[in-house]
């Protein structure tokens, strides 16, 4: 699987609100940078069962930097949420991933989001 299918994957698990299928690909030990809020992959795959997301679109991605164990990509994403009280977690975002490869898996070590004022 590509590392765009991966990050592609990560948000179909968000999506689904499926915690398990999430933390195959996110490091348990990974920082995640979201909303302004630091924690553990291990944390965020408890948030991931509350995750408010009905749709979502990618665009633009790009990898940044690559070596046979490490892959940083950038993206741009539009989220739409199912609940008016979730609607901090819709609008257009940047995204930036690193992934590591930890035997023959790709796993999120560093994930950060930055919501787009105007875009």
């Amino acid at each position: 699987m590509s590392i765009e299918e991966l990050e592609r994957e990560m948000w179909e698990a968000a999506k689904a609100r499926d915690p398990e299928r999430f933390s195959t690909l996110v490091d348990n030990e990974a920082v995640m940078v979201c909303g302004g809020y630091k924690c553990s992959g291990a944390e965020y795959c408890e948030i991931i069962k509350d995750f408010d997301i009905k749709d979502y679109r990618i665009w633009d991605f790009e990898v940044i930097a690559e070596s046979d164990n490490l892959c940083q990509v950038h993206y741009m994403i539009e989220t739409k949420v199912n609940n008016e009280e979730n609607r901090d977690l819709e609008g257009i975002f940047h995204i930036t991933t690193t992934r590591k490869r930890i035997g023959d898996i790709w796993k999120v070590v560093f994930n950060m989001d930055s919501r787009v004022a105007d875009f």
